[in-house]
């Protein structure tokens, strides 16, 4: 069995084993040719490669991206549904093994042209996004004018923001390459016109992007945004530090915590600017913190309360998501597996929201136990007693079902709180799932403009021109009608 052992709250994940067991669930879950899944040594003669080296890529102890993308056309999965979120996840946390075998670099004119003029037919697929990506952020790469390149920039970014399902983490792994590649700069550009527009619908994603790679200037950028008057921006900015900080390590924090502090003391308490600065002080090393001087005049935001951040029954928490993996893996028939504890753990419960973000996504490479752990951290949603642990997994719920209609969404529509109302349109935008005209109009919420606009609602163009609503609507939903619905490609 693998697990990852490192402390609940400590400053390390173990990546490498997360990634290798997700090779592994991801052999164990999809059907071979004859029915079951592929034994080790039948996968190994598959890949053309050794059953002990594989028996180390599926246990952490070495990483190989070729024999990555080989899994993926053994168990006949869509590109890069495996080989972005391993990818992800190992650049996320830059203590992570090297990737010892890539795959062989786009080396002539021709083979990059070809990559860059099938991004311009009418539907790119993801896969053909993160191939082009890689050849353009690899050392020595050939290079492109910088206006194509900024051109097709955007349309990534902006089809990455409406992705759902194997759609997103080869989309955001592709901006997230060419951001730590001599075409960052253009990311960070494309992220600044898209929050630009007043109208910004979705941003979350691309803010993560532009945190790959910390620069001086996008750092004085998402200081900024911390003090803008839209929450979405205020969010976006935060959570684009945080990216910043565990790429970086702890030597990041010690030039930011003052000013994270003047901005928390003049934010209200009770508002999202109190909540996210709150959140990224408490993600300062205790030590930086003493060395800095600094003290919050105002005390935090509160969180949930985790007063044991043991593994063992005293930190209830810990054993529900025990519990809850154990429901999964037994009618997936798949035997005990910690890990799946520890990942669901990380996304419903844990502080980091780098780390929820890289579990839910690392899942996606198995799309099977996604959905299970999707509709665990719903209950989690609808029944925990803590209603910070309510808020925390109801945020993070969106990143694990995607393009799923989880059950619980219809009753929270139509019969739940304001939250839970939000909560439910989010998951129906993502899935495709349409609702009903009058079910939106009763409340045009930024999610209900959210589920009209990712489904491609017909009531769109009727928001957009409608002289009665306010500005707010009205230029989301143009906004809407000018990105275009969910992509699935």
């Amino acid at each position: 069995m693998l697990d990852d052992e490192t402390d609940l709250n400590g400053p390390r994940v173990d990546v490498d084993r997360r990634v290798g067991w997700v090779l592994r669930m991801a052999r164990m879950t999809t059907p071979g040719p004859a029915g079951g899944p592929l034994r080790l040594e039948a996968m190994a003669e598959a890949v053309g490669v050794s059953t002990t080296r594989l028996h180390r890529v599926e246990t952490g102890a070495t990483r190989s991206g070729q024999v990555t993308d080989a899994y993926e056309r053994v168990l006949a999965m869509p590109e890069g549904s495996l080989r972005a979120p391993v990818d992800v996840a190992c650049r996320t946390f830059p203590y992570a093994q090297p990737d010892r075998d890539p795959g062989q670099p786009v080396t002539s004119t021709q083979e990059m042209s070809a990559l860059t003029e099938a991004l311009q037919g009418p539907e790119p697929a993801a896969g053909q996004w993160l191939r082009w990506a890689r050849a353009l952020a690899q050392p020595g790469a050939i290079g492109l004018p910088e206006r194509l390149a900024r051109d097709l920039v955007r349309r990534l970014a902006d089809e990455m923001s409406r992705s759902v399902g194997h759609a997103y983490p080869a989309r955001y792994e592709a901006l997230a390459l060419l951001r730590c590649s001599a075409y960052g700069h253009l990311v960070l550009e494309v992220a600044q016109e898209v929050v630009g527009d007043p109208h910004v619908q979705v941003m979350y994603d691309l803010m993560s992007a532009v945190g790959e790679r910390p620069t001086p200037e996008a750092l004085a950028w998402c200081l900024e945004l911390l003090d803008a008057g839209r929450d979405r921006l205020v969010i976006g900015g935060a959570l684009a530090i945080e990216a910043m900080a565990e790429v970086t390590g702890q030597g990041f924090w010690a030039p930011v915590v003052a000013p994270l502090v003047d901005r928390l003391d003049a934010a209200e308490e009770g508002t999202t600017r109190h909540d996210w600065l709150s959140h990224l002080l408490r993600l300062v090393p205790r030590p930086v913190v003493a060395g800095s001087g600094r003290r919050p005049v105002h005390p935090l935001a509160p969180v949930p309360a985790i007063p044991d951040w043991s593994r063992t029954r005293v930190n209830q928490h810990w054993s529900e998501c025990q519990e809850r993996a154990w429901t999964i893996t037994e009618e997936l028939r798949l035997g005990p597996q910690p890990m799946l504890a520890r990942l669901l753990f990380d996304i419903a419960i844990g502080p980091y929201e780098s780390r929820a973000a890289t579990s839910h996504i690392l899942l996606r490479g198995v799309p099977v136990l996604a959905a299970e752990v999707g509709t665990q951290v719903g209950e989690i949603v609808d029944g925990h007693p803590d209603p910070l642990v309510r808020e925390r997994a109801g945020r993070r719920l969106i990143g694990t079902m995607d393009h799923r209609y989880h059950p619980l969404a219809t009753r929270w529509i139509a019969a739940g709180s304001a939250e839970e109302r939000d909560r439910g349109l989010r998951l129906a935008g993502s899935a495709g799932h349409l609702v009903p005209e009058e079910e939106l109009r009763a409340g045009l919420t930024e999610a209900a403009l959210y589920a009209a606009g990712l489904t491609g609602h017909p009531c769109l163009p009727a928001l957009a021109a409608d002289p009665t609503l306010t500005e707010r609507v009205r230029g989301a939903a143009a906004w809407w009608l000018r990105a275009g619905p969910r992509v699935l490609h």
